[in-house]
């Protein structure tokens, strides 16, 4: 607690700190690239486009227990920093708890309801029948996919960045491991590839439950009780990251109902390849807000504002490098990346390369969104937060998917997100000026 919460931090220590989560953000965002990768290479681009459809259902699971993740470990970073240990403890448990919970709600909703669920995602006759077995994938293995991202939030305020670190590389390498069995050796296909993913998510799941019973820092597992302020008060906090997964599920469903109208299944599959590319460009800017989130909630439960000054300092330092780096790759390496992923599909190729170009736009604005979304967020302004949140990625995305595409066709379809960055991100410098001027 003391290395967390202490002011001689320099920017080295802070890098050191923060490198880890984006690492780790980063190997999760590779987790439905690598199912795309092999199907892409092994079965077909209509393999590809099938479980792209469906993706959207992993943004809602992944939206649950990011929500809680975040939105409760900001609070129980604030009690860390405040030296209530012992609530820390029963608020991790109890939060943890609620997050299967509420998994195994929607697993059990999401069984009932397959058909109409691919239907409303906008899979075509072509793409059914592999969307829908992909997705009764994705239903059985929700508790285990939040409990395993819950997990790996909470070893970083554990202040194991590493071991976080260290379970998300593991999951990615199994998830490699075993799509290569069961897609290239066993040819088993949609089926194959989700098996895999899920497999390898339990093991990295594993590796977080022994963590915590053997060997962390601070926080354990410990007797509780109900608290529903808590909970409320971690819902509502966490709304934030949970309406951008939610959004984003919701922009990919209208994304693909957009293009299919102009590139057909073809364009699903380029959609697929953009979006895989986005998921892991961003996970960048995810890992720094992620990383510094700790440090935040805990300084600013200790009334440490010297600490949040410096920060915010470096924050804003790695989120412009980090902006411009992003930008370059995207623009100058897109094609390479596209080709690598997709293979000799020229018709696939050549949409998602010519999108691509003006879809990476968007990087030049992203980083500081997100940083000052998560930054509210770690404070427990979950209100600021979802403002921002659902500007960026559900109101300004599809205003403009409703008016580019009439006016450029294919074109206003990749420039959609930019503008909504662009957009959001005068709201967002607004509410940080706010923000180190009520704080600091």
């Amino acid at each position: 607690m003391s290395n967390i919460t202490q002011t001689n931090i320099s920017f080295a220590r802070f890098i050191k700190f923060i490198i880890p989560s984006i690492l780790s953000m980063v190997f999760i965002s590779f987790y439905s690239a690598v199912d795309g990768f092999f199907l892409a290479h092994y079965v077909s681009s209509n393999a590809l486009a099938s479980i792209n459809i469906v993706l959207p259902y992993l943004n809602f699971v992944w939206g649950i227990s990011v929500m809680l993740a975040t939105g409760s470990s900001a609070l129980v970073g604030i009690k860390i920093g405040e030296g209530d240990l012992t609530e820390a403890n029963r608020s991790f448990t109890l939060a943890l708890l609620f997050t299967i919970a509420l998994s195994f709600v929607v697993m059990l909703l999401s069984l009932l309801n397959l058909d109409s669920i691919v239907q409303y995602m906008g899979a075509t006759s072509i793409l059914f029948a592999d969307a829908k077995l992909y997705l009764i994938m994705l239903a059985l293995s929700a508790p285990i996919l939040t409990a395993k991202l819950f997990l790996e939030y909470y070893i970083r305020l554990d202040g194991s960045p590493m071991v976080s670190l260290f379970t998300s590389f593991v999951g990615l390498i199994l998830n490699i491991v075993f799509n290569y069995y069961t897609v290239v050796i066993l040819k088993t296909g949609v089926f194959g590839s989700a098996l895999a993913t899920v497999a390898a998510v339990t093991l990295s799941l594993v590796c977080c439950v022994i963590y915590f019973m053997y060997y962390s820092k601070i926080l354990t597992f410990a007797k509780t009780t109900w608290h529903g302020g808590f909970i409320k008060h971690s819902l509502t906090n966490g709304s934030s990251e949970m309406l951008t997964e939610i959004s984003s599920g919701i922009v990919a469903v209208i994304f693909n109902l957009t293009v299919v109208a102009y590139a057909g299944e073809n364009g699903i599959a380029a959609i697929a390849i953009v979006i895989n590319i986005f998921y892991f460009l961003i996970s960048i800017y995810l890992g720094i807000a992620t990383g510094a989130q700790p440090l935040i909630s805990c300084n600013y439960g200790a009334q440490n504002t010297q600490m949040l000054a410096k920060i915010l300092r470096y924050s804003k330092l790695c989120i412009a490098i980090s902006s411009m780096l992003v930008f370059a790759v995207a623009l100058y390496n897109g094609a390479a990346i596209i080709k690598w992923y997709v293979g000799d599909n020229a018709a696939v190729l050549r949409i998602a390369t010519d999108g691509f170009k003006l879809f990476s736009l968007c990087f030049l604005f992203l980083g500081a969104n997100v940083f000052i979304s998560g930054l509210y967020t770690s404070i427990g302004n979950g209100l600021v937060s979802a403002i921002i949140s659902a500007a960026r990625s559900l109101v300004f995305v599809c205003i403009a998917l409703f008016i580019l595409p009439k006016l450029m066709g294919l074109k206003g379809i990749w420039l959609a997100i930019p503008l909504a960055e662009a957009c959001t991100l005068i709201m967002s410098v607004v509410f940080y000026k706010r923000f180190v001027k009520d704080y600091l």
